[in-house]
Parts: structure tokens; sequence; C-alpha cells
């Protein structure tokens, strides 16, 4: 039974241990530049950031609001959420 104990906390402390590596091993991230064309009266309300994602709010002047999604490591956009009205 004692042998059991201590397999399990090895196997609990080299799981742990093994995805801390994994996560810092990733190096460091390389700075981006990305260009978003968006109508010239259109008015960002809001950038946010959740994990590995960029969500960015655009307000067009004579539209619907409509959010960006970026890849927060590369910059590519990957996605937009667009809105209609009822």
């Amino acid at each position: 039974m004692g042998i059991m104990i201590v397999v399990g906390l090895f196997v609990v402390v080299y799981t742990i241990a093994s995805r801390a590596i994994d996560k810092s091993s990733h190096g460091t991230v390389r700075p981006w530049t990305t260009i978003v064309d968006i109508a010239e009266d259109a008015k960002l309300n809001r950038i946010t950031a959740d994990g590995s994602k960029v969500f960015i709010e655009v307000d067009p002047k004579n539209g619907v609001s409509h959010i960006l999604v970026f890849d927060a490591e590369t910059g590519k956009q990957i996605g937009e959420l667009k809105f209609q009205p009822r």
C-alpha cells in the first residue's frame, strides 16, 4: 500500500512539473503588426484581451457594431462577430 502511495505521488508531481515546463518552453512571443481596415467614421469602442485572443469592438457611424477577433500571439484575424438588428 505504501508503494502505491509513493508511485501515485510521483505521478502527480511529474504531471504538474511537465505541464509547467511545457508552458514555459514556448519561448518569447515575437512582436507583430496588423493593419485593420475600418470605415473612416467608425469608432473603436473597446479592446479586450482574454487568454490568447484579442477582441476589438468596432462601432460604425451608420451601421451595426461588430467585434473583430485576433490571435494575440500572431496578430492574425481569426474571426468576426456581426450582429443583425431585428
